[in-house]
């Protein structure tokens, strides 16, 4: 029964995780929309061709950054690095095989034959 239990908490863990990482992504895009997006397009409408380029780069450097956030932050949320860095395991020991009854005949106490006539008597 307790594993049902595990199995459940383990399933739902997966969900927070993919909400929690769903919802700092749409901060960071808003983030990012709201204080450089938004004011970079305004801007571009009364830019030089050059002011544009250098707009142009600096868009695509956010982008950048932007992408690689996200990109670690699906690694870091979802655990990726198990499937390409597996942690080394030692080599599973081997079971040592013990007989019962000689461990049972080296526990039995065997009450002498002087005391078991002194109790009869």
């Amino acid at each position: 029964m307790p594993r049902q239990h595990y199995a459940k908490f383990r399933a739902g863990r997966t969900y927070w995780a993919v909400l929690l990482f769903f919802l700092g992504f749409a901060a960071l895009i808003t983030l990012v929309s709201f204080y450089y997006l938004m004011p970079a397009m305004d801007a571009a409408l009364d830019a030089t061709p050059k002011q544009r380029r250098g707009l142009a780069a600096y868009s695509w450097l956010l982008m950048a950054l932007v992408l690689f956030i996200v990109f670690v932050g699906l690694m870091i949320t979802f655990r990726f690095g198990r499937f390409f860095f597996p942690r080394s395991t030692p080599p599973p020991s081997k079971t040592q095989y013990v007989d019962a009854w000689a461990e049972s005949a080296k526990r039995v106490s065997i009450p002498d034959e002087s005391d078991d006539d002194e109790a009869h008597s």
